[in-house]
């Protein structure tokens, strides 16, 4: 059985693998770095590195505005990144079976599959693809 992070960006709520995050972190100042893509809100000091910061509701596609009050730090082979999010929920430890994914989801960027958690409908976050952008955007700019 798989743990998975809820969290919540906008309305919606995504989930990610729990293996894959670091460490939820509050209240940290975010420096904007010049000249990058919008969807990259700057980047953090953390325990001694500088990491980049998406900015998860830009990326997501929804109204430009600042990033949450929560970032998720996710261990990456590349390097850590931090996902600007609105909400963290509780771990949860869902099977993931055919029984409790939603049929008719629509095909979105970045979502991975769609399951019904206790009502309510948890969109799994793709890290694959977040990272293949990553490294277009870092590519189409020089490194």
């Amino acid at each position: 059985m798989k743990q998975l992070l809820p969290f919540k960006v906008g309305y919606e709520t995504y989930a990610l693998p729990l293996i894959e995050v670091q460490e939820v972190v509050e209240n940290q100042k975010v420096h904007p770095f010049l000249g990058a893509p919008a969807i990259i809100a700057g980047a953090i000091a953390f325990h001694g590195r500088i990491v980049p910061v998406i900015n998860l509701a830009q990326l997501l596609g929804f109204t430009a505005g600042q990033i949450g009050p929560r970032l998720i730090v996710l261990i990456n082979t590349r390097g850590p990144v931090a996902l600007g999010v609105d909400q963290v929920s509780a771990i949860i430890s869902p099977e993931i079976k055919p029984a409790n994914r939603m049929q008719n989801h629509t095909e979105r960027n970045y979502i991975d599959d769609v399951i019904n958690w206790e009502g309510e409908m948890i969109s799994l976050f793709d890290l694959d693809q977040l990272q293949d952008e990553l490294v277009s955007l870092c590519t189409q700019r020089g490194g």
